[in-house]
């Protein structure tokens, strides 16, 4: 009888422990995880003439995007020899477009898929998204992409830019938010951010000019980029 008290009093006292600590897990803070650094960058013509061999030394870049194109006409004059020499030098790359609300959406996918050939793609392409073009304008240029590509593209959008036209709707998307400084992009609805475009006055050597510091989401994997 009392060895069954004992083993009693010592199951209640596990339970009430266990308890205690879930209650207490429960009710705490949980704790916010560090983020640190910088995986990636994009660059366009800004950037000025970039020394890849220079670049290729630095450890922390995982993915590269440059920009190919712009409205229904407009190619960047530094895309071709960027993409060139950045995966001629290692870097995983892919392209991006500007989105204009200036010009026709077909256009504009033309324009883009003539300067980023799929054949040069390593990551899927990305669609900047900071005019104010209308939903169905952007899903249909996403659609067209994701046609000739294969994938669904990733957007980009500042943190209000993408908030006010894009929002909740592409949610589901590879996102990379522009916001710089210590917040965090929030976007509206489900989800969150997967790539946090947090500076623009990042320094490199070999790059002669400031450029933009990409951080992974901490529940991001880097793969979900790749297009094949």
């Amino acid at each position: 009888m009392r060895k069954s008290k004992i083993i009693f009093g010592l199951t209640m006292f596990i339970i009430g422990c266990v308890t205690g600590g879930i209650i207490a897990y429960s009710l705490s803070p949980r704790p916010r995880v560090t983020l640190k650094g910088y995986h990636g960058i994009d660059v366009s013509n800004h950037q000025g003439k970039i020394d890849w061999i220079q670049v290729a030394n630095d450890k922390n870049i995982q993915f590269v995007y440059i920009k190919a194109t712009e409205g229904a006409t407009y190619v960047d004059k530094s895309y071709s020899r960027n993409i060139t020499e950045a995966r001629k030098h290692g870097f995983k790359v892919g392209s991006y477009h500007y989105l204009r609300n200036t010009s026709i959406i077909k256009e504009q996918f033309i324009n883009f898929k003539n300067v980023a050939a799929k054949e040069s793609q390593d990551l899927i392409p990305m669609v900047d998204v900071e005019e104010h073009v209308d939903k169905d304008s952007i899903k249909l240029f996403c659609q067209l992409i994701e046609s000739h590509y294969g994938k669904k593209p990733a957007i980009y959008g500042t943190n209000r830019s993408y908030n006010s036209f894009c929002a909740p709707d592409f949610n589901d998307y590879v996102l990379m938010i522009g916001r710089y400084g210590k917040k965090e992009p929030i976007i509206i609805g489900f989800g969150h951010y997967d790539i946090w475009q947090y500076s623009a006055k990042g320094s490199i050597p070999g790059i002669p000019k400031k450029v933009d510091l990409d951080r992974v989401h901490p529940d991001f994997n880097i793969a979900k980029l790749y297009l094949n």
